[in-house]
């Protein structure tokens, strides 16, 4: 294997952990936020309005790519 797919599969290992560190954290802070019924809710950003189905599909594809290349290597 050479050293830039190690880093390249490195740096996702701690991608994915900084991610469910992230969902445990925001599901964590829903749970204790007392819902606000009369204020506007502030605008969302791109990252919080992405479909699941098209996240699951990409992390797929990217999953499938990196085993793809470790069978070639």
């Amino acid at each position: 294997m050479t050293a830039a797919i190690k880093t390249s599969l490195m740096d996702l290992h701690g991608a994915i952990g900084n991610l469910e560190n992230s969902v445990v954290s925001a599901t964590a802070q829903k749970k204790k936020a007392q819902e606000d019924l009369f204020t506007v809710p502030l605008k969302s950003n791109a990252a919080n309005d992405m479909d699941p189905k098209v996240l699951a599909g990409r992390l797929d594809s990217a999953i499938a790519k990196v085993e793809k290349l470790l069978r070639e290597g």
